[in-house]
């Protein structure tokens, strides 16, 4: 399902591709989920309509709206509000108004909520297909800049200030405008404003005019989190965990249900199938994937990838194949 078709659904309308049934979408709000058996599966999961670049606003305002995911695209958000952690791959950041996301393709992310959450966190979100960002970063000849990223050197979170940030902020604006107004040559403009975008992005790095934030020291969550980057296809479980951190199953238990609001086995598992969407795009055939990403069998593999995604492991296979030859 694209970008475009968002709607306010049920997942069995989703599932029946009874598409005529979508409800009218809500306006601005992109705070939209599919619903099966208080299983919320949001916007993150969606496809991108152009095989260019797509843009548009999003806004949390619950502490669950927003699961470990990954996409297939890269992803650059600009955070203009909410005073949150976010979490990429194994490393934690801590945010703050104005702050640049890059995601890269199937790294898997999500924001951390505190106890509660003060404020909405709102952001503006930048998708761009991997074929399109390799073709500008090899016209910008960004090959330090790319090379310091595959070795993971350069961080996740950029910040700036000043003139610019002023920037940056008037390019996503424009985006924005670009994508809401729908005037002719709207995805040509758009084009052009990412091409700004790279080129300011890879300019302020050169020129050292942008902060790229360490993440924060490591606590006990954060040493938890990276040994199940480092595990997950192996078998994990919350007695493991616990005799190699030395510490108590129901301590375990609590630590993920009070900083991340969500259980330490879903943890493992949307991680898990981050692994196998990223195998699949990469043409693993399905039958090899469970083993390869810790599932017991493919029953278990099948059943949590619909749970979690409302498609299945060859749907899924289908659709990636379809933006990759379009």
């Amino acid at each position: 399902m694209k970008l475009s078709q968002l709607k306010k659904v049920t997942y069995e309308e989703i599932k029946n591709k009874q598409y005529e049934k979508l409800r009218e979408t809500m306006g601005e709000d992109i705070e939209l989920y599919f619903k099966e058996s208080g299983q919320f599966i949001g916007y993150q999961e969606m496809e991108m309509d152009s095989k260019y670049l797509d843009v548009h606003e999003d806004i949390s305002y619950l502490k669950d709206s927003v699961s470990l995911h990954s996409h297939i695209f890269y992803e650059i958000l600009f955070c203009r509000s909410g005073n949150i952690q976010y979490l990429i791959g194994d490393m934690r950041y801590q945010l703050q108004q104005n702050d640049i996301i890059f995601v890269p393709p199937g790294v898997s992310h999500r924001p951390i909520f505190g106890e509660q959450l003060t404020e909405p966190y709102l952001r503006t979100a930048l998708w761009v297909s991997a074929d399109y960002w390799k073709k500008c970063s090899e016209e910008l000849n960004a090959a330090e800049w790319e090379e310091k990223k595959e070795r993971q050197e350069k961080s996740y979170i950029i910040r700036t200030n000043g003139a610019v940030l002023y920037q940056f902020q008037k390019i996503f604006e424009e985006l924005l405008r670009e994508e809401k107004e729908e005037k002719p040559g709207a995805e040509l403009f758009s084009r052009g404003l990412f091409l700004q975008l790279i080129c300011l992005l890879y300019r302020s790095w050169k020129g050292q005019a942008m902060t790229e934030l360490k993440s924060e020291k490591a606590a006990l969550l954060d040493e938890i989190i990276s040994y199940i980057e480092k595990h997950f296809a192996e078998e994990i479980s919350l007695k493991t965990i616990a005799a190699h951190f030395l510490i108590s199953e129901s301590a375990i238990g609590q630590l993920f249900k009070k900083q991340m609001d969500v259980s330490f086995y879903k943890i493992v598992t949307q991680r898990r199938l981050i692994e196998a969407k990223k195998l699949i795009v990469d043409g693993v055939l399905l039958k090899s994937i469970p083993e390869l990403c810790g599932f017991s069998d493919y029953s278990v593999f099948y059943k949590a990838f619909v749970k979690e995604y409302g498609i299945s492991p060859k749907e899924f296979r289908t659709m990636v194949r379809g933006e990759q030859y379009d």
